[in-house]
Parts: C-alpha cells; sequence; structure tokens
C-alpha cells in the first residue's frame, strides 16, 4: 500500500488536504469519491524532489530532530498525527516525508506509532522501536522520545569525530593518486612521444616506463574511465554490507584502529543500555538490543548471549566478567558498584561519557601517529615519481654517449 497525498472538495465546497492509503493512485482517486469527495489533485510523496532514485536515507541528526521536536509537542498536548504532520511540512527529507504521511494517515485510523514504525526498522533501528513501544505502553511517550534524542545526538557527535579525523588521511590518499594520474597522463606521454623516437639503446626499465606513459596518453580517455570506475567499485564496496564486512574486518586488525573501535563499541553498547534502562526496558530486552549496536562480530556474538545468562539468574557484572578481552575490568567492577548501588543506568551513562572521551583521545593520538607517517609516505611518492621522470633521461643521455663513442 502506498501513501497518496490529495486535494479536495467536499459536499459544502471546502477544500480538503490530507494523505490516503492506496495501493494505486486511481484506487485512491475511487475511494475518494465514494467518500462524497471531488479529488483536484492526488499524487504520491515518491515523485517529490526528483523520485525515490535521489531520495536520500534519514540521517541521525534527522532521527534526533524528530525526537526532539516530538517530545516537546507531545508535552504541550497535540496529537501524534497533528505533531507529525507539522514535523512533515517543515521536512525536505524525501524518504522522511514519505514515512511521516504514512504515519500521520496510520495513526489516524488508530494504530499504534510503534505498530506504524515497525515497517520502518531499517530506517530507525531496533533501539528506537523499542522505546517508542516502551514509552507507548507506560504513557511516557515525550519522555522516551526526550531519551532518544539525547542517545542520537550523542552518537552523532561520536560519528563526526570517528570521520572527521579519518579526513586528513582520506585527502592525503586522493591528492596522491590524483597527482600520479596526472604525471602520467600529461607528462609521462610527452617526455615518451620524443624520446621513443631516438634511435638509441634504451636500459629495459626505461624504455617499460616510455612504453607505459605512451599507452597512458594515447589512451587518456580508457584510462580515467576506468580510474572513475575503479573509484565508484571502492565506494559501493562500502555500502555493500558484505564486501563492508570483509573490509572493515580486514581494517580492525590493525592494533591501533581495533582499540578505536572497541573503545567506540563500549560508548554505544553503555550508552544504549543506559538509556534503555531509563526508559523502563527490561534488562533482558535491553541486553538483547544493545548486544545489536556492537560492530566487531566477535563481540556482537558473544553479547548475543548475556540477556539469556541474565535470564538465568547472573548479575551484569558477573556475565561481563568473563569477557574482559572486550569489556575492560575497570568497567566490570564500576557495572557490579551501580547493581550494589541501585544506580545501574546512571554508572551506564557515566561510562559512555568517559568511553567517548576516551575515543576522542585516542583519535587524537592516531591522526598524531599518522601525519608523519603520511609525510614519509608523500615524500617516498614524490621521490618515485621524480625517479620516473629523471631515469629516461640518464637512459637517454647513456645511450647517446654510447653512441658517440662509437
Amino acid at each position: 500500500m502506498k501513501i497518496f497525498e490529495y486535494k479536495a472538495q467536499d459536499g459544502k465546497g471546502a477544500m480538503v488536504s490530507d494523505t490516503i492509503q492506496a495501493s494505486t493512485r486511481q484506487q485512491a482517486i475511487t475511494t475518494l469519491k465514494a467518500n462524497g469527495l471531488t479529488p483536484l489533485s492526488v499524487k504520491s510523496p515518491d515523485t517529490f524532489a526528483g523520485g525515490a532514485v535521489l531520495s536520500k536515507g534519514i540521517s541521525v541528526s534527522e532521527k534526533s530532530a524528530f525526537c526532539r521536536f516530538m517530545a516537546t509537542m507531545i508535552r504541550s498536548g497535540m496529537s501524534i498525527p497533528e505533531a507529525v504532520d507539522i514535523i512533515r511540512s517543515e521536512t525536505e527529507n524525501v524518504r522522511l516525508k514519505k514515512i511521516l504521511g504514512d504515519i500521520a494517515f496510520q495513526t489516524r485510523k488508530g494504530k499504534s506509532l510503534s505498530a506504524v514504525l515497525s515497517q520502518y526498522e531499517a530506517d530507525f533501528g531496533i533501539v528506537f522501536l523499542t522505546m517508542v513501544r516502551v514509552g507507548e505502553s507506560s504513557g511516557t511517550l515525550e519522555k522516551s522520545f526526550e531519551y532518544l534524542s539525547r542517545q542520537l545526538s550523542q552518537s552523532h557527535e561520536l560519528n563526526q569525530k570517528v570521520k572527521g579525523s579519518m579526513m586528513y588521511p582520506a585527502v592525503i590518499v586522493v591528492a596522491m593518486i590524483a597527482n600520479g594520474l596526472l604525471m602520467m597522463l600529461f607528462v609521462l606521454p610527452k617526455i615518451s612521444g620524443v624520446f621513443l623516437k631516438l634511435d638509441v639503446p634504451l636500459p629495459f626499465y626505461t624504455k617499460a616506463l616510455l612504453v607505459v606513459g605512451n599507452f597512458f596518453g594515447d589512451n587518456a580517455i580508457l584510462v580515467l574511465g576506468l580510474t572513475v570506475v575503479a573509484a565508484i567499485a571502492v565506494f559501493m564496496s562500502f555500502r555493500i554490507r558484505s564486501t563492508r564486512k570483509i573490509i572493515v574486518s580486514s581494517i580492525t586488525r590493525i592494533p591501533v584502529i581495533r582499540k578505536i573501535v572497541e573503545e567506540v563499541d563500549i560508548a554505544r553498547f553503555a550508552g544504549t543500555l543506559s538509556t534503555l534502562l531509563r526508559s523502563g526496558v527490561p534488562i533482558i530486552e535491553a541486553l538483547d538490543v544493545s548486544s545489536r549496536t556492537l560492530s566487531l562480530p566477535a563481540a556482537k556474538s558473544e553479547a548475543s548471549e548475556f540477556s539469556k545468562r541474565v535470564a538465568k539468574g547472573e548479575s551484569l557484572s558477573e556475565v561481563l566478567m568473563g569477557t574482559r578481552k572486550i569489556f575492560p575490568p575497570v568497567m566490570i567492577q564500576t557495572i557490579k558498584a551501580g547493581e550494589q548501588s541501585g544506580s545501574l543506568d546512571q554508572v551506564l551513562s557515566e561510562m559512555a561519557e568517559f568511553y567517548e572521551k576516551e575515543v576522542d583521545y585516542s583519535l587524537k593520538r592516531f591522526t598524531s601517529l599518522l601525519e608523519p607517517v603520511l609525510m614519509l609516505l608523500i615524500g617516498a611518492v614524490v621521490g618515485v615519481m621524480v625517479l620516473m621522470m629523471i631515469a629516461p633521461i640518464y637512459g637517454i643521455i647513456g645511450g647517446l654517449q654510447s653512441t658517440i663513442s662509437r
């Protein structure tokens, strides 16, 4: 079923604007006429802003803003359909606009917000859906949205720190590749065109280099096309889940990067578990949901057993005690103290903040270590490029000298 926006006239001639759910546009028009309305305009939000092909997903910051606005509007006494309609009128994200239209339509028909959102788990995630469902059942939906907004905002800041730290090395690597490509396409071919015409003996590596330069010059469009295809393939490999897992698994074997990923996992796990417990989610369900936020396969597999062990009567600290490779001893002891004092959610929140700061420090140390390595790499690449340009000249001069001496 699709959601269609419509403008119509009722029996008294008054204008009516709303949304309707139907399989096709024609079915939507038929339903409107059956309800005594004269359709003036019926269209799907999917056709807006260039269509679904150009639409993007829902970012963490957009979900955080949605939660913040929902908490404020529900607290003021506004109904969910009214609040969603207001947010929908302000959003520019095509995907989010479509989902909000569906939420407004189905909640007006009596469906619960959590039931509608469950149809969009891929967009919002299990943590989001769990907290909304618990908030509805406990009558504290506005508090659930407040917690979600705070948690999503912290997650967004953490992601931005990681992306910001990776931006510098990424720019350097791209610049080196672009510089090398320009040299091979425009500088070396000109040298090759001149030197290959000279009838002098050349070393094998010099001749090979000149032939490669000549090939690049004669097939510049082909080389550029292959470069674009390779860049797209690299980009898509990070977008496809299966290849992304392989790449992440390979990268996280590097000790420095693995340590950062572990700290990010601990911060997310502790922050998510704290937020769920504060929202009134039972600890067994909260552990089951929080374990899904871990990114390292080994940690995720082991954490999936946490809820089962707690259900058997073990405390959280006892469960974590057997996972010292994932969760450090200081965190386990702090959680044990929180369990004894009855402030587990508060302790977890503090641990999440602590490890978010640790991630920040680790990223700074990593980038400070990476900078001199990149400088050495750039120097080596520049040196190789200089040798690549000078080697043919020396080879030709040597060939000319041998010819003259004869």
